[in-house]
């Protein structure tokens, strides 16, 4: 009796002790989930009190609540205004690097936003090209927010915040981000400081989420604070959002898809953002329409909000052959996309207006709404039946244009 009283009795502790492990792992789980960011040597800014501009005046910090709840209190889509452009004359200084008249380099802030395609889970860093020093460039907002980076792939791959915007590890693969760099800067000739903010699978919903938002608050006010006291004028600040597919899988109507959107998009917005430019979903491996609805609603989106541009829609055409799985397209594909996106931003970079497009959806021009075109432009459809020639055809032309300069 004695021995199988003992026998119980450490049985007991070995539980107990179990349970208390158990316990305390829990803790710090949920403490290392918690908002709480790492603080980095460098100072976070605040929100800007009562500078929002809005038809000119300033408005209230209690004004400035109340934008955040605007489209879920009002059945009507009452617009925010946007900010006025600085048109700042650049001038090169003996680098060729274009700078003000003060001195400070001309930057374009630009935050790369969405879900797993916009990470490049299946991409493949080996077949993006290269971005030259000084055409291109990283802040790393969340791992090291103290110098910029040269843009390489895979880009972003350590900018997860436990708690807001995290990827798995290793979900990062290749990304649109290098081809956008190379062909912006070869466009504009200023070059760009990408930002990465996105996570596999995110849907809007949870990107309206305090987690979520704190995150990418905290990354737009970390990227501006950090150029602006380091000598960098930021001359445009853009956000590319390649986003959708998690939202058709949840069957969110494209109503709902468009409230989620304005209100993901408007402290951005408050805080000096001037443009999104939205890449559309394409398809899944086995359905060809999947995306239907929000891709419509997208589109839609980009021809009647001043607030959205259409990047590029060419996934409703691309082949299946470029999927790596049933949701994944491959790297080829993503140079393109990176391409055709970083000439919808430079259009409107240097037009202020958004590019005439073609839609590949419903096999017709695509034109905004709200600018001085007649209705009748035209635009040849690329054949995306090969992806790879088209790519291929892009760097010879990329190639002889740089030799012409």
């Amino acid at each position: 009796m004695l021995i199988g009283e003992k026998v119980k009795k450490t049985e007991y502790l070995k539980r107990l002790l179990v349970l208390m492990l158990c316990i305390i792992s829990t803790m710090f789980i949920l403490v290392g989930c918690s908002d709480e960011r790492i603080i980095y040597p460098v100072e976070v800014v605040e929100k800007e009190e009562a500078e929002e501009l809005i038809d000119g005046e300033e408005t209230s910090d209690e004004d400035s609540e109340s934008l955040t709840d605007e489209v879920e209190e009002t059945e009507e889509d009452e617009e925010f205004e946007l900010l006025d452009v600085d048109e700042t004359e650049a001038e090169e200084d003996e680098e060729g690097n274009a700078v003000t008249n003060e001195g400070e380099k001309i930057v374009d802030l630009v935050f790369f936003m969405g879900q797993s395609n916009m990470s490049g889970a299946g991409g493949n860093a080996a077949l993006a090209p290269d971005v030259l020093e000084g055409q291109g460039y990283e802040f790393r907002a969340v791992s090291d927010p103290t110098k910029l980076y040269g843009i390489t792939e895979p880009f972003g791959k350590n900018e997860s915040f436990i708690g807001g915007i995290c990827d798995l590890p290793g979900a990062k693969k290749g990304s649109i981000v290098s081809c956008f760099a190379n062909e912006y800067y070869a466009l504009t000739g200023v070059p760009i400081v990408g930002v990465s903010a996105s996570q596999g699978a995110s849907t809007t919903e949870i990107w309206l989420s305090s987690g979520f938002q704190n995150d990418m608050d905290q990354r737009f006010n970390t990227s501006v604070k950090w150029l602006e006291d380091n000598g960098y004028y930021i001359r445009n600040r853009y956000a590319i959002w390649f986003q959708g597919e998690s939202d058709a899988a949840n069957h969110v109507s494209p109503d709902l898809y468009n409230t989620n959107m304005d209100n993901i998009i408007r402290p951005l917005f408050i805080g000096g953002l001037t443009k999104v430019f939205i890449v559309t979903p394409g398809r899944t491996l086995s359905i060809k329409n999947y995306f239907d609805d929000i891709i419509d609603e997208q589109l839609t989106m980009c021809k009647e909000s001043g607030y959205y541009a259409l990047g590029t829609n060419i996934l409703s055409k691309v082949p299946a052959s470029n999927l790596v799985d049933e949701w994944h397209y491959n790297q080829q594909t993503l140079n393109l996309i990176g391409i055709e996106t970083a000439r919808s931003a430079a259009f409107y970079t240097l037009n202020r207006a958004e590019r005439i497009d073609y839609d590949y959806e419903h096999d017709e021009v695509f034109i905004p709404d709200g600018f001085d075109y007649s209705g009748e432009e035209t635009v040849e459809p690329y054949d995306l039946s090969d992806v790879q020639k088209l790519v291929d055809a892009y760097w010879e032309d990329y190639i002889a244009r740089n030799r012409e300069e």
